[in-house]
């Protein structure tokens, strides 16, 4: 069955690990182009091999998502990479319960 995911571009915060290591690996069995963010920077070239024998193509990129800048500059690395961004988890850490979009820097910390 196509899920409609083959070529989409999906970036996953917390990739690193349990659960967002696993959806970044999901996407990737999809056909996704996955870029895994995560501060942990010995986790990447781990993920991005197994994002692609997966059926994916990968790229970890180091985010702290708790700076608004450094997210900023992921974003710019897979705008710069693949020119859009289709699909977003946002699983990195735990914040107030409020739309995603709704949420302030302020009220995130």
């Amino acid at each position: 069955m196509d899920t409609g995911l083959r070529g989409k571009v999906v970036v996953v915060t917390g990739a690193a690990a349990g659960i967002g290591r696993a959806t970044a690996l999901r996407f990737a069995r999809e056909g996704g182009k996955v870029a895994g963010f995560d501060v942990n920077e010995a986790a990447g070239a781990p993920l991005v091999e197994e994002i692609g024998k997966a059926g994916g193509e990968g790229r970890f990129v180091r985010v702290d998502v708790a700076s608004a800048a450094s997210v900023e500059a992921g974003v710019k690395t897979v705008l710069e990479r693949w020119g859009r961004i289709d699909v977003l988890v946002n699983n990195a850490g735990s914040g107030p319960a409020a739309r995603s979009h709704e949420v302030t820097e302020a009220l995130f910390d």
